[in-house]
């Protein structure tokens, strides 16, 4: 799963530092529904090993949008 996501933790920290409180909701809202989605994902595929015995297959990273 790819985060297209445009905040970090330190953008967090710094809207906080400069009170900026609609840059932290935003920065805090993002950074939050990345969390859950990663953790929704990771029972996903635990609830799925249980009950199939399915294991996912490794992803592999796309390095093509490094380059």
């Amino acid at each position: 799963m790819t985060d297209n996501y445009k905040y970090e933790l330190e953008d967090l920290v710094t809207t906080a530092m400069e009170q900026k409180p609609l840059d932290f909701e935003d920065a805090f809202g993002n950074l939050i529904i990345s969390k859950l989605q990663t953790a929704i994902n990771d029972k996903k595929i635990q609830v799925a090993q249980q009950m199939y015995g399915y294991t996912p297959e490794p992803e592999l990273e796309n390095n093509s949008e490094e380059e």
